[in-house]
Protein backbone atom coordinates (compact mmCIF):
# COMPACT_ATOMS: atom_id res chain seq x y z
CA UNK A 1 0.00 0.00 0.00
CA UNK A 2 1.36 3.30 -0.96
CA UNK A 3 1.78 6.36 1.57
CA UNK A 4 -1.14 8.05 0.53
CA UNK A 5 -3.09 5.32 0.51
CA UNK A 6 -2.19 4.66 4.33
CA UNK A 7 -2.25 8.61 5.24
CA UNK A 8 -6.42 8.31 3.39
CA UNK A 9 -7.38 5.26 5.49
CA UNK A 10 -6.02 6.78 8.70
CA UNK A 11 -8.03 9.88 7.81
CA UNK A 12 -11.14 7.96 7.08
CA UNK A 13 -10.64 6.12 10.63
CA UNK A 14 -10.36 9.11 12.33
CA UNK A 15 -13.18 10.72 10.82
CA UNK A 16 -15.25 7.49 11.56
CA UNK A 17 -14.57 7.60 14.96
CA UNK A 18 -15.73 11.24 15.64
CA UNK A 19 -18.77 10.55 14.00
CA UNK A 20 -18.92 7.98 16.62
CA UNK A 21 -18.56 9.74 18.76
CA UNK A 22 -20.42 12.74 17.98
CA UNK A 23 -23.64 10.15 17.36
CA UNK A 24 -23.64 8.64 20.90
CA UNK A 25 -22.84 11.95 22.81
CA UNK A 26 -26.24 13.48 20.70
CA UNK A 27 -27.95 10.18 21.47
CA UNK A 28 -26.40 10.56 25.34
CA UNK A 29 -27.97 13.64 25.79
CA UNK A 30 -31.31 13.90 24.21
CA UNK A 31 -31.99 10.46 26.47
CA UNK A 32 -31.30 12.72 29.47
CA UNK A 33 -33.18 15.68 28.27
CA UNK A 34 -36.22 13.14 28.11
CA UNK A 35 -35.41 11.99 31.48
CA UNK A 36 -35.44 15.37 32.68
CA UNK A 37 -38.56 16.76 31.04
CA UNK A 38 -40.34 13.35 32.20
CA UNK A 39 -39.17 14.10 36.24
CA UNK A 40 -40.27 17.77 36.21
CA UNK A 41 -43.41 16.89 34.27
CA UNK A 42 -44.19 14.36 37.05
CA UNK A 43 -43.31 16.78 40.01
CA UNK A 44 -45.27 19.80 38.81
CA UNK A 45 -47.53 18.15 36.31
CA UNK A 46 -46.66 20.75 34.03
CA UNK A 47 -44.87 20.80 30.31
CA UNK A 48 -43.96 24.46 30.55
CA UNK A 49 -40.45 24.03 31.06
CA UNK A 50 -40.19 20.88 29.16
CA UNK A 51 -39.10 23.76 25.69
CA UNK A 52 -36.48 24.79 28.13
CA UNK A 53 -34.64 21.05 28.67
CA UNK A 54 -34.53 20.84 25.00
CA UNK A 55 -33.20 24.15 24.08
CA UNK A 56 -30.08 23.12 26.60
CA UNK A 57 -29.97 19.91 25.27
CA UNK A 58 -29.68 21.39 22.05
CA UNK A 59 -27.40 23.96 22.57
CA UNK A 60 -25.28 21.38 24.59
CA UNK A 61 -25.16 18.71 21.80
CA UNK A 62 -24.09 21.82 19.35
CA UNK A 63 -21.35 22.54 21.42
CA UNK A 64 -20.00 19.04 22.10
CA UNK A 65 -20.07 18.20 18.71
CA UNK A 66 -17.97 18.98 15.61
CA UNK A 67 -20.49 20.84 12.67
CA UNK A 68 -23.67 21.42 12.48
CA UNK A 69 -25.35 18.28 11.38
CA UNK A 70 -25.70 16.63 15.22
CA UNK A 71 -26.98 19.99 16.77
CA UNK A 72 -29.85 20.31 13.95
CA UNK A 73 -30.11 16.54 14.54
CA UNK A 74 -30.83 17.01 18.09
CA UNK A 75 -33.09 20.36 17.54
CA UNK A 76 -35.54 17.95 15.49
CA UNK A 77 -35.54 15.11 17.44
CA UNK A 78 -36.14 17.48 20.51
CA UNK A 79 -39.24 19.14 18.49
CA UNK A 80 -40.47 15.60 17.96
CA UNK A 81 -40.25 14.40 21.06
CA UNK A 82 -41.75 17.52 22.74
CA UNK A 83 -45.07 16.82 20.34
CA UNK A 84 -44.90 13.13 20.91
CA UNK A 85 -44.67 12.74 24.87
CA UNK A 86 -45.11 16.35 26.79
CA UNK A 87 -47.57 17.40 24.62
CA UNK A 88 -51.30 16.97 24.79
CA UNK A 89 -52.67 14.40 23.37
CA UNK A 90 -49.89 12.77 24.83
CA UNK A 91 -48.10 9.83 22.91
CA UNK A 92 -49.21 11.10 19.41
CA UNK A 93 -47.83 12.91 16.96
CA UNK A 94 -49.80 16.45 16.28
CA UNK A 95 -48.27 19.03 14.26
CA UNK A 96 -51.51 21.23 14.31
CA UNK A 97 -51.04 22.50 17.94
CA UNK A 98 -50.89 26.03 18.07
CA UNK A 99 -47.66 27.46 19.09
CA UNK A 100 -45.85 24.83 17.67
CA UNK A 101 -43.68 26.03 14.44
CA UNK A 102 -42.61 28.49 16.45
CA UNK A 103 -40.84 25.69 19.23
CA UNK A 104 -39.66 24.25 15.72
CA UNK A 105 -37.98 27.16 14.46
CA UNK A 106 -36.37 28.26 17.68
CA UNK A 107 -34.99 25.27 18.42
CA UNK A 108 -33.24 25.18 14.73
CA UNK A 109 -32.74 28.63 14.74
CA UNK A 110 -30.23 27.68 18.14
CA UNK A 111 -28.76 24.78 17.09
CA UNK A 112 -27.69 26.43 13.88
CA UNK A 113 -26.36 29.27 15.76
CA UNK A 114 -24.97 27.28 18.34
CA UNK A 115 -22.98 25.13 15.72
CA UNK A 116 -21.97 28.15 13.94
CA UNK A 117 -19.98 29.67 17.14
CA UNK A 118 -18.93 26.92 18.57
CA UNK A 119 -17.45 25.86 15.19
CA UNK A 120 -15.61 29.27 14.59
CA UNK A 121 -14.30 28.63 18.02
CA UNK A 122 -13.32 25.20 17.94
CA UNK A 123 -11.31 26.59 14.54
CA UNK A 124 -9.55 29.53 16.17
CA UNK A 125 -8.79 27.26 19.37
CA UNK A 126 -7.69 24.58 16.10
CA UNK A 127 -5.55 27.53 14.83
CA UNK A 128 -3.82 28.93 17.80
CA UNK A 129 -2.94 25.59 18.45
CA UNK A 130 -1.32 24.99 15.43
CA UNK A 131 0.48 28.30 15.20
CA UNK A 132 2.06 27.08 18.82
CA UNK A 133 3.12 23.94 17.53
CA UNK A 134 5.10 25.79 14.91
CA UNK A 135 6.69 28.79 16.81
CA UNK A 136 7.85 25.86 18.91
CA UNK A 137 8.81 23.89 16.37
CA UNK A 138 10.74 27.08 14.86
CA UNK A 139 12.32 27.70 18.02
CA UNK A 140 13.87 24.23 18.42
CA UNK A 141 14.81 24.50 15.15
CA UNK A 142 16.64 28.13 15.61
CA UNK A 143 18.25 26.50 18.68
CA UNK A 144 19.66 23.69 16.81
CA UNK A 145 20.94 26.00 13.81
CA UNK A 146 22.77 27.88 16.70
CA UNK A 147 24.68 25.05 17.92
CA UNK A 148 25.73 23.96 13.93
CA UNK A 149 29.47 24.41 13.42
CA UNK A 150 29.72 25.25 9.76
CA UNK A 151 26.90 26.22 6.71
CA UNK A 152 26.54 22.06 5.48
CA UNK A 153 25.73 21.10 8.91
CA UNK A 154 22.85 23.86 8.65
CA UNK A 155 21.94 22.86 5.47
CA UNK A 156 21.93 18.89 6.58
CA UNK A 157 19.37 20.20 9.64
CA UNK A 158 17.08 22.01 7.51
CA UNK A 159 16.61 19.30 5.03
CA UNK A 160 16.54 16.74 7.97
CA UNK A 161 13.91 19.14 9.56
CA UNK A 162 11.62 19.36 6.21
CA UNK A 163 11.65 15.82 5.47
CA UNK A 164 10.10 14.88 9.50
CA UNK A 165 7.65 17.43 9.00
CA UNK A 166 6.35 17.07 5.54
CA UNK A 167 7.07 13.29 5.14
CA UNK A 168 8.64 14.13 1.96
CA UNK A 169 12.28 13.74 0.09
CA UNK A 170 13.76 17.28 0.38
CA UNK A 171 16.43 18.32 -2.25
CA UNK A 172 18.91 20.82 -1.76
CA UNK A 173 20.90 23.08 -4.58
CA UNK A 174 23.13 25.29 -4.19
CA UNK A 175 23.38 26.31 -7.69
CA UNK A 176 20.96 26.13 -10.66
CA UNK A 177 23.39 23.47 -13.01
CA UNK A 178 23.62 21.10 -9.64
CA UNK A 179 20.26 19.01 -10.67
CA UNK A 180 21.95 18.45 -14.27
CA UNK A 181 25.59 17.54 -12.94
CA UNK A 182 23.52 15.05 -10.29
CA UNK A 183 25.41 17.19 -7.34
CA UNK A 184 22.39 17.96 -5.46
CA UNK A 185 22.09 16.64 -1.50
CA UNK A 186 19.26 14.67 -0.82
CA UNK A 187 17.48 13.42 2.40
CA UNK A 188 14.84 10.74 2.02
CA UNK A 189 13.85 8.36 -1.21
CA UNK A 190 12.87 9.58 -4.50
CA UNK A 191 11.58 6.38 -5.16
CA UNK A 192 10.35 6.75 -8.66
CA UNK A 193 11.26 8.53 -12.43
CA UNK A 194 12.43 12.09 -12.15
CA UNK A 195 13.02 14.12 -15.35
CA UNK A 196 15.84 15.86 -15.40
CA UNK A 197 15.06 18.11 -18.47
CA UNK A 198 11.73 19.45 -16.89
CA UNK A 199 13.43 20.03 -12.97
CA UNK A 200 16.16 21.73 -14.74
CA UNK A 201 13.78 24.33 -15.97
CA UNK A 202 12.46 24.58 -12.55
CA UNK A 203 15.26 25.30 -10.51
CA UNK A 204 16.51 27.74 -13.27
CA UNK A 205 13.39 29.46 -13.12
CA UNK A 206 13.20 29.53 -9.02
CA UNK A 207 16.91 31.16 -9.30
CA UNK A 208 15.82 33.00 -11.92
CA UNK A 209 12.77 34.64 -10.44
CA UNK A 210 13.00 34.21 -7.14
CA UNK A 211 10.10 32.99 -6.23
CA UNK A 212 8.37 29.54 -6.16
CA UNK A 213 8.35 26.86 -9.04
CA UNK A 214 7.62 23.52 -10.00
CA UNK A 215 4.35 21.65 -9.06
CA UNK A 216 1.55 23.91 -7.59
CA UNK A 217 3.22 26.92 -9.50
CA UNK A 218 2.59 28.25 -12.70
CA UNK A 219 6.15 28.32 -13.69
CA UNK A 220 7.31 24.38 -14.66
CA UNK A 221 4.33 23.21 -13.13
CA UNK A 222 4.97 19.85 -14.83
CA UNK A 223 7.91 19.12 -12.97
CA UNK A 224 7.86 16.68 -9.78
CA UNK A 225 9.32 18.71 -7.06
CA UNK A 226 8.41 22.35 -5.57
CA UNK A 227 11.20 24.44 -5.30
CA UNK A 228 11.48 26.99 -2.92
CA UNK A 229 13.95 29.85 -2.90
CA UNK A 230 16.52 29.36 -0.02
CA UNK A 231 17.58 33.47 0.71
CA UNK A 232 19.29 35.81 2.83
CA UNK A 233 17.60 39.32 1.71
CA UNK A 234 17.90 39.42 -1.93
CA UNK A 235 20.96 37.11 -2.12
CA UNK A 236 20.04 33.96 -3.52
CA UNK A 237 22.20 30.81 -1.50
CA UNK A 238 20.05 28.04 -2.97
CA UNK A 239 16.82 26.72 -2.99
CA UNK A 240 15.13 23.30 -1.72
CA UNK A 241 13.20 21.05 -3.68
CA UNK A 242 9.74 19.16 -1.48
CA UNK A 243 8.73 16.13 -4.01
CA UNK A 244 4.90 16.01 -2.40
CA UNK A 245 3.19 13.77 -5.20
CA UNK A 246 -0.12 16.01 -5.62
CA UNK A 247 -0.50 15.85 -1.78
CA UNK A 248 -2.33 19.23 -1.10
CA UNK A 249 -0.76 20.69 1.53
CA UNK A 250 -1.97 24.28 2.94
CA UNK A 251 -0.84 27.88 2.74
CA UNK A 252 0.33 27.72 6.51
CA UNK A 253 2.04 24.94 5.91
CA UNK A 254 3.99 26.71 2.96
CA UNK A 255 4.62 29.93 4.93
CA UNK A 256 5.61 27.56 8.02
CA UNK A 257 9.05 26.00 5.18
CA UNK A 258 9.67 29.71 3.61
CA UNK A 259 10.13 30.42 7.66
CA UNK A 260 12.42 27.89 8.21
CA UNK A 261 14.01 28.64 5.00
CA UNK A 262 14.33 31.84 6.32
CA UNK A 263 15.79 31.12 9.07
CA UNK A 264 18.38 28.78 7.88
CA UNK A 265 19.42 32.06 5.11
CA UNK A 266 19.63 34.72 8.04
CA UNK A 267 22.42 31.55 9.69
CA UNK A 268 24.32 30.64 6.35
CA UNK A 269 24.50 35.30 6.08
CA UNK A 270 25.87 34.92 9.82
CA UNK A 271 27.82 31.97 9.03
CA UNK A 272 29.87 32.90 5.61
CA UNK A 273 30.25 36.85 7.14
CA UNK A 274 32.05 35.25 10.52
CA UNK A 275 34.40 33.38 7.81
CA UNK A 276 35.00 36.48 6.08
CA UNK A 277 35.70 38.21 9.07
CA UNK A 278 37.89 35.69 10.16
CA UNK A 279 40.21 35.80 6.86
CA UNK A 280 40.38 39.38 7.32
CA UNK A 281 41.48 38.44 10.65
CA UNK A 282 44.00 36.53 9.60
CA UNK A 283 44.99 38.69 6.91
CA UNK A 284 45.83 41.29 9.43
CA UNK A 285 47.48 39.00 11.39
CA UNK A 286 49.50 38.26 8.89
CA UNK A 287 50.39 41.19 7.68
CA UNK A 288 51.42 42.34 11.67
CA UNK A 289 53.62 39.47 11.32
CA UNK A 290 55.25 40.22 8.23
CA UNK A 291 55.51 43.75 9.30
CA UNK A 292 57.12 42.47 12.48
CA UNK A 293 59.48 40.15 11.05
CA UNK A 294 60.83 42.84 8.63
CA UNK A 295 61.48 44.57 11.92
CA UNK A 296 63.10 42.11 13.71
CA UNK A 297 65.39 41.24 10.88
CA UNK A 298 66.80 44.76 9.72
CA UNK A 299 67.57 45.05 13.87
CA UNK A 300 68.92 41.21 14.47
CA UNK A 301 71.19 40.71 10.92
CA UNK A 302 72.68 43.99 11.01
CA UNK A 303 74.99 42.88 14.15
CA UNK A 304 76.29 40.04 13.01
CA UNK A 305 76.26 41.20 9.53
CA UNK A 306 78.59 43.46 10.81
CA UNK A 307 80.54 41.46 12.79
CA UNK A 308 81.10 38.95 9.84
CA UNK A 309 82.16 41.59 7.97
CA UNK A 310 84.90 42.94 10.18
CA UNK A 311 86.30 40.51 11.21
CA UNK A 312 86.62 38.87 7.43
CA UNK A 313 88.10 42.43 6.62
CA UNK A 314 90.68 42.41 9.33
CA UNK A 315 91.82 38.42 8.58
CA UNK A 316 92.04 39.61 4.74
CA UNK A 317 93.89 42.57 5.09
CA UNK A 318 95.86 42.10 8.31
CA UNK A 319 96.50 38.40 8.71
CA UNK A 320 99.90 38.57 8.70
CA UNK A 321 100.37 40.91 11.63
CA UNK A 322 97.66 39.79 13.93
CA UNK A 323 98.73 36.48 14.45
CA UNK A 324 97.51 32.87 14.32
CA UNK A 325 96.07 33.42 17.25
CA UNK A 326 93.68 36.36 16.79
CA UNK A 327 93.03 35.04 13.30
CA UNK A 328 91.91 31.75 14.62
CA UNK A 329 89.32 33.84 17.18
CA UNK A 330 87.91 36.13 13.92
CA UNK A 331 87.68 32.89 12.36
CA UNK A 332 85.77 31.37 15.49
CA UNK A 333 83.57 34.69 15.78
CA UNK A 334 82.79 34.40 12.09
CA UNK A 335 81.64 30.69 12.02
CA UNK A 336 79.53 31.90 15.16
CA UNK A 337 77.41 34.51 13.83
CA UNK A 338 76.86 32.56 10.67
CA UNK A 339 75.74 29.56 12.62
CA UNK A 340 73.34 32.62 14.70
CA UNK A 341 72.30 33.31 11.01
CA UNK A 342 71.46 29.81 9.82
CA UNK A 343 68.84 29.85 12.75
CA UNK A 344 67.75 32.74 12.11
CA UNK A 345 67.06 31.70 8.61
CA UNK A 346 65.44 28.55 9.88
CA UNK A 347 63.44 30.37 12.19
CA UNK A 348 62.22 32.47 9.05
CA UNK A 349 61.27 29.38 7.21
CA UNK A 350 59.12 27.75 9.98
CA UNK A 351 57.49 31.26 10.52
CA UNK A 352 56.39 31.24 6.92
CA UNK A 353 55.83 28.21 6.94
CA UNK A 354 53.50 28.78 9.99
CA UNK A 355 51.93 32.25 8.26
CA UNK A 356 50.95 30.42 5.37
CA UNK A 357 49.42 27.36 6.25
CA UNK A 358 45.96 27.49 7.40
CA UNK A 359 46.19 23.63 8.49
CA UNK A 360 48.82 21.79 9.88
CA UNK A 361 50.17 18.57 8.59
CA UNK A 362 50.16 16.31 11.44
CA UNK A 363 50.88 12.71 12.34
CA UNK A 364 51.20 11.01 15.60
CA UNK A 365 54.48 10.89 17.18
CA UNK A 366 56.13 10.04 20.57
CA UNK A 367 57.58 13.41 22.68
CA UNK A 368 60.11 11.23 24.17
CA UNK A 369 61.61 11.05 20.56
CA UNK A 370 60.79 14.66 20.02
CA UNK A 371 62.94 15.87 22.98
CA UNK A 372 65.47 13.71 21.68
CA UNK A 373 65.99 15.09 18.51
CA UNK A 374 65.79 18.82 19.62
CA UNK A 375 68.72 17.91 22.27
CA UNK A 376 70.85 15.85 19.97
CA UNK A 377 70.83 18.78 17.51
CA UNK A 378 71.63 21.16 20.49
CA UNK A 379 74.24 19.37 21.69
CA UNK A 380 75.84 19.24 17.52
CA UNK A 381 76.26 23.16 18.55
CA UNK A 382 76.44 23.46 22.04
CA UNK A 383 78.84 20.66 22.66
CA UNK A 384 79.59 21.56 26.22
CA UNK A 385 76.03 22.23 27.64
CA UNK A 386 74.45 20.18 29.96
CA UNK A 387 71.33 18.90 29.16
CA UNK A 388 69.04 16.86 31.47
CA UNK A 389 65.76 15.47 30.88
CA UNK A 390 62.88 13.56 32.64
CA UNK A 391 60.82 11.35 31.38
CA UNK A 392 57.39 9.81 32.37
CA UNK A 393 56.98 6.40 32.50
CA UNK A 394 54.22 6.49 30.10
CA UNK A 395 54.55 7.01 26.77
CA UNK A 396 52.59 10.15 25.13
CA UNK A 397 51.76 10.18 21.83
CA UNK A 398 50.99 13.05 20.60
CA UNK A 399 49.54 14.62 16.91
CA UNK A 400 52.29 17.39 16.01
CA UNK A 401 54.41 18.32 12.50
CA UNK A 402 57.45 17.02 14.55
CA UNK A 403 59.58 19.41 12.38
CA UNK A 404 58.13 22.78 13.92
CA UNK A 405 57.63 20.94 17.08
CA UNK A 406 61.37 20.29 17.38
CA UNK A 407 62.02 24.00 16.88
CA UNK A 408 60.62 24.84 19.33
CA UNK A 409 62.40 22.70 21.49
CA UNK A 410 65.26 24.29 20.11
CA UNK A 411 64.58 27.63 20.20
CA UNK A 412 64.03 27.24 24.20
CA UNK A 413 67.15 25.19 24.76
CA UNK A 414 69.39 27.42 23.38
CA UNK A 415 67.89 30.50 24.83
CA UNK A 416 68.43 29.24 27.77
CA UNK A 417 71.87 28.36 27.35
CA UNK A 418 73.10 31.69 25.46
CA UNK A 419 71.39 34.02 28.24
CA UNK A 420 71.38 31.46 31.99
CA UNK A 421 74.43 28.86 30.97
CA UNK A 422 73.82 25.52 31.78
CA UNK A 423 72.62 23.09 33.17
CA UNK A 424 69.27 23.20 31.53
CA UNK A 425 66.57 20.95 32.95
CA UNK A 426 63.63 19.57 30.13
CA UNK A 427 60.61 17.53 31.66
CA UNK A 428 57.63 15.80 30.16
CA UNK A 429 54.64 15.05 31.79
CA UNK A 430 50.64 14.10 30.84
CA UNK A 431 47.94 16.96 32.28
CA UNK A 432 44.82 15.94 31.63
CA UNK A 433 44.08 15.16 27.93
CA UNK A 434 47.45 17.75 27.38
CA UNK A 435 51.49 16.97 26.96
CA UNK A 436 53.00 19.36 29.41
CA UNK A 437 56.83 20.53 28.34
CA UNK A 438 58.52 22.39 30.87
CA UNK A 439 62.13 23.89 29.48
CA UNK A 440 64.27 25.34 32.75
CA UNK A 441 67.71 27.26 33.40
CA UNK A 442 69.24 28.43 36.18
CA UNK A 443 70.10 32.32 35.51
CA UNK A 444 69.19 35.23 36.78
CA UNK A 445 65.49 34.78 35.24
CA UNK A 446 63.45 37.32 33.37
CA UNK A 447 62.96 40.84 34.19
CA UNK A 448 59.37 41.97 35.13
CA UNK A 449 59.66 44.66 32.62
CA UNK A 450 60.36 42.03 29.77
CA UNK A 451 57.50 39.56 31.29
CA UNK A 452 54.60 41.16 29.21
CA UNK A 453 56.13 41.37 25.84
CA UNK A 454 58.16 38.55 25.97
CA UNK A 455 56.54 36.66 23.10
CA UNK A 456 56.28 39.62 21.00
CA UNK A 457 58.21 40.86 18.01
CA UNK A 458 61.97 42.67 17.89
CA UNK A 459 62.08 41.96 21.39
CA UNK A 460 65.55 43.89 21.88
CA UNK A 461 68.22 42.24 24.68
CA UNK A 462 70.50 45.00 25.16
CA UNK A 463 73.44 43.00 26.89
CA UNK A 464 73.54 40.71 24.00
CA UNK A 465 76.01 40.34 21.23
CA UNK A 466 73.64 40.35 18.57
CA UNK A 467 71.27 42.98 19.90
CA UNK A 468 68.10 40.83 20.35
CA UNK A 469 66.37 37.70 21.17
CA UNK A 470 65.41 37.83 17.43
CA UNK A 471 62.21 35.65 16.63
CA UNK A 472 62.37 32.42 18.36
CA UNK A 473 59.71 32.89 20.68
CA UNK A 474 57.45 34.78 18.44
CA UNK A 475 58.02 31.60 16.22
CA UNK A 476 57.28 29.83 19.49
CA UNK A 477 54.30 31.14 20.42
CA UNK A 478 52.89 30.96 16.49
CA UNK A 479 53.93 27.29 16.15
CA UNK A 480 51.87 26.31 19.28
CA UNK A 481 49.18 28.09 18.69
CA UNK A 482 49.02 26.67 15.55
CA UNK A 483 48.77 23.37 17.33
CA UNK A 484 46.08 24.25 19.80
CA UNK A 485 48.42 24.37 22.64
CA UNK A 486 49.59 27.16 25.48
CA UNK A 487 53.06 28.61 25.94
CA UNK A 488 53.94 30.66 29.23
CA UNK A 489 57.04 31.91 30.91
CA UNK A 490 57.26 32.19 34.98
CA UNK A 491 60.42 32.34 37.04
CA UNK A 492 60.94 29.50 38.90
CA UNK A 493 61.27 30.16 43.15
CA UNK A 494 65.10 28.98 43.00
CA UNK A 495 65.95 30.94 40.58
CA UNK A 496 66.17 30.85 37.06
CA UNK A 497 63.15 31.08 33.93
CA UNK A 498 61.17 28.14 32.97
CA UNK A 499 58.95 28.01 29.69
CA UNK A 500 56.22 25.57 29.54
CA UNK A 501 54.05 25.03 26.92
CA UNK A 502 51.47 22.19 26.53
CA UNK A 503 49.74 20.09 23.06
CA UNK A 504 46.62 18.35 23.03
CA UNK A 505 46.98 14.72 22.94
CA UNK A 506 44.34 14.14 20.93
CA UNK A 507 43.46 15.36 17.45
CA UNK A 508 39.97 17.78 17.73
CA UNK A 509 36.96 16.50 15.64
Amino acid sequence: MSTNGKEKKRKRFHINRRNVLDFFSTVAIILVAVGASTLLVKLSSSSANVAAVFTLAVLLVARMTEGYGWGILASVIGVFAVNYAFTAPYYKFNFTTAGYPVIFISLLLIAVITSASTGNVKQQARRARASEQRVRRLYDFSQQLASAHNGEQMIQLTMQYLHEQLDCPVLYLKKADDIAKNEELMCGEIGGFVSASIEHTAVCDCFDKICDTGAGTTYAPFAQFRYIPLTCGRNMLGCVGLLLRDRKVADETFEHVRAILAQTGISLERQMLAEERNRAAMAADREKLRNNLLRTISHDLRTPLTGIIGASAAIEENGEQIGRVETQKLAADIHEDAEWLLRMVENLLSVTRVSQTTELKKSVEPAEEVIAEAVLRCKKRFPDAQVRVQLPEEMLFIPMDVTLIVQVLINLIENAIRYAGTPIDISLRRNGNTAEFLVRDFGPGIEGSTKDTLFESAQVQTDSRRGGLGIGLTLCRSIITAHGGTISQRNHLDGGAQFVFTLPLEEEA
